[in-house]
């Protein structure tokens, strides 16, 4: 569903009545990705709301009758926190981060704009689990863009919301504060070993690709020891 004069939502995923479904919009003069994931029942995960995502966002998950358990956090950038506080009271649900990403949630900020601040609930820790109905999302802390970033991996259906670590075509700066050239490269070396081609990324920026798109690149870094230029 596209309207002219917000922001665009793409619905994806399988057929109805098939996890996981997924919608989409890009929010915020960064154009952040914001995720609506649920199971095809009635309990839903928001990923990343950006500026402007809180309403649209619970008014679309009202439109499929549900009802947001999780509002969760890939890492503590302005442009994928923005909408936490406002979201929490729509919908009631939690809020979830890394505990090293934590202290960015309070609202300060080097742009200028005025950002309510938010408090976690629960943690985002390696090893963790995000179940919202019937799936089951693993916590996969992988630094690099900031201390805290992570991904969040649904194995049972090859699915992965890669926040601003993996892109199509590239991966996060580590040029921002909490960034680390060293800590990146672990992370995509670890995306490359671990997860299967058919893995479908959805990333915090621009459009999806899947891990064997990826894969050459990154296996250039890992094997470089260093960051590179991908392609």
């Amino acid at each position: 569903m596209t309207d002219r004069h917000g922001p665009s939502v793409e619905r994806q995923g399988a057929p109805a009545g098939h996890p996981p479904r997924i919608e989409i919009g890009a929010f915020g003069p960064w154009q952040t990705n914001a995720y609506l994931v649920w199971d095809g029942r009635s309990s839903a995960l928001v990923l990343d709301p950006g500026m402007g995502a809180a309403e649209p966002l619970a008014g679309r998950a009202a439109a499929n009758g549900l009802r947001v358990r999780l509002v969760a956090n890939s890492h503590g950038h302005i442009d994928h926190i923005f909408d936490n506080a406002p979201l929490k009271r729509a919908s009631g649900a939690p809020l979830a981060i890394h505990p090293d990403d934590a202290y960015r949630l309070d609202g300060r900020n080097s742009y200028g704009f005025d950002v309510e601040a938010a408090t976690a609930e629960r943690d985002l820790r390696e090893g963790d689990q995000v179940r919202i109905g019937e799936l089951v999302f693993d916590v996969l802390h992988t630094p690099g863009h900031t201390e805290g970033s992570v991904c969040l991996y649904e194995e049972g259906h090859a699915l992965l919301l890669s926040g601003d670590v993996l892109f199509a075509g590239s991966y996060g700066r580590t040029d921002l504060p909490g960034g680390s050239d060293e800590d990146m490269v672990a992370s995509l070396a670890r995306l490359a070993r671990s997860l299967p081609d058919g893995v479908r990324v959805l990333p915090g920026h621009g459009p999806e690709t899947t891990i064997g798109r990826e894969r050459p690149w990154m296996e250039r870094i890992a094997a470089a020891g260093r960051l590179l230029i991908p392609g």
